[in-house]
């Protein structure tokens, strides 16, 4: 639950995690082109920690920004200082102000705000994104966009939110939520704005103001509240901004454990929920009855790429994970009560987005030909022959020399494996990880590399493309996956 709250400086408020020499975590902010001052920020929204309000010199701060055309010196309500809302359940608490509450930061802002909206990016693209900065002045994700006004030079007025932090790998990782939720608020805005300019047009077009010879006087830029029609219009972008702030954080979290740690509490190996997986209603009965033995801790190596491991042989366990990881398509052959468990892990090779490749017991033969990437079908139905691009493997009714499976696969590993194969394959290896570790490092492994697929994707051109490879740490080795991945993530 969040409380939202004018800022008064004659009460007394604990704020949580930051003061002026901690380092900034983030800063997100509303940025306007002034047609009087020029680009700059008018609307702030940080983090602080272990800082009481009054402590901060927000009246001064906020007087010294205060200029004379009404888009930069609006009013927030009450004593006009800020406003800040709190989380009850983390202790976080947001402060928006116009001016950033930390000189530093403050100055960072201003030098983001100037990039953001400057002639180097392209003004006739509106509701794009953009990733610049450097590591003195700080990350900046900026997403640049319209607010119509029929009062403007051209009828619009430019406007950018912009993301400021010092790491420069969190914000690119976390850059698809960031610009998902920014592009809803950036829409809120010029919906409201849209409604405001077409109100204007009905009372008086653009065309009959010039027909009746009148000459046009070119108002200041107008502020949001103005344009928008909505009283609480920063109030809401308050809200919008402090919820992103919170719920970045928890978008894309480090975890590093070694061993059976005993603050955590007991899970049965991060299961997925049936619904996440497709099967044949006939194997219904079968998946049932097995899900019901899944809260038994003896039954949690099962859910783990050890599993896998086990089944097939040490050297053909790298090939299986090599072509789940990059689109070479795998059929498991075999009675379904034997193979579900393999695909359960098999699936953990996969972000989410992609499990709708695997297909369970399948009982067409049209579904082998498919988009389906894994699959896994009884021993009564026709499969292809192992090719380069057919992996596949047999559960067998007899052991052959001791082995439950055969495993064909013509094809050959590269010498270079991905990188992401190399960490999940040496976690498999670690002895200190329990299965409920291992699930959680392959979990957190999977997710980094699903995000680097999706801001490749972003990319508008090879060059750009090239360039963001070295920031994410992409090798030429690593381009069967990405090819694969990208293609099915959006």
């Amino acid at each position: 639950m969040v409380s939202l709250t004018t800022i008064d400086s004659q009460e007394n408020f604990d704020l949580v995690n930051a003061d002026s020499s901690a380092p900034m975590n983030a800063v997100i902010a509303l940025c306007h082109f002034c047609e009087a001052h020029g680009p700059c920020a008018i609307f702030c929204t940080q983090t602080l920690r272990d800082t009481k309000i009054e402590e901060l010199p927000l009246e001064q701060n906020q007087s010294q920004s205060q200029k004379t055309c009404s888009a930069c010196n609006y009013s927030m309500g009450r004593n006009n200082s800020g406003i800040y809302s709190k989380d009850t359940e983390s202790g976080a608490t947001f402060v928006s102000t116009r001016v950033a509450v930390l000189t530093e930061v403050a100055t960072l802002v201003k030098q983001a705000a100037v990039l953001s909206l400057s002639n180097g990016i392209d003004s006739n693209k509106d509701g794009e994104f953009v990733f610049f900065g450097d590591s003195t002045r700080g990350h900046i994700l900026s997403h640049k966009f319209r607010v119509g006004d029929m009062q403007a030079r051209g009828y619009f007025q430019l406007y950018s939110i912009i993301v400021l932090m010092k790491d420069k790998y969190f914000l690119l990782n976390t850059k698809p939520f960031l610009a998902e939720h920014l592009k809803k608020v950036s829409s809120e805005l010029q919906a409201g704005a849209n409604k405001t300019k077409e109100a204007e047009e009905r009372r008086q077009s653009e065309r009959q103001r010039r027909l009746s010879g009148v000459p046009f006087l070119m108002h200041s830029s107008r502020s949001l509240l103005e344009l928008t029609g909505e009283e609480n219009v920063f109030a809401q972008l308050h809200s919008h901004f402090s919820w992103l702030l919170l719920a970045g954080s928890r978008f894309l979290t480090e975890h590093v454990t070694f061993g059976n740690l005993p603050w955590l509490p007991h899970q049965s190996s991060g299961r997925p929920p049936a619904q996440r997986l497709t099967y044949n209603s006939s194997t219904l009965p079968m998946i049932q009855k097995y899900e019901e033995s899944i809260d038994d801790p003896d039954q949690e190596e099962f859910f783990s790429l050890r599993h896998i491991k086990k089944v097939v042989r040490k050297e053909e366990f790298a090939t299986v994970c090599y072509c789940a990881l990059t689109g070479v398509k795998i059929i498991v052959r075999g009675a379904p009560e034997r193979t579900f468990r393999f695909m359960v892990c098999l699936k953990k090779l996969l972000p989410e987005p992609m499990h709708n490749l695997m297909r369970i017991d399948a009982q067409h033969q049209h579904s082998i030909s498919s988009e389906y990437k894994i699959i896994s079908v009884s021993n009564d139905i026709a499969v292809p022959i192992a090719s380069a691009s057919v992996f596949r493997i047999d559960f067998l009714d007899k052991q052959v020399n001791g082995h439950e499976v055969s495993v064909k696969w013509p094809g050959e590993l590269p010498r270079k494996l991905p990188d992401l194969m190399v960490k999940l394959l040496k976690a498999v290896e670690e002895k200190n990880f329990t299965e409920l570790v291992l699930n959680k490092q392959t979990k957190v492994l999977i997710e980094e590399w699903k995000n680097k697929a999706t801001c490749l994707n972003h990319a508008k051109s090879s060059s750009v493309q090239v360039k963001l490879k070295k920031v994410l740490g992409v090798q030429p080795q690593d381009q069967p996956l990405i090819n694969y991945w990208s293609t099915h993530l959006h």
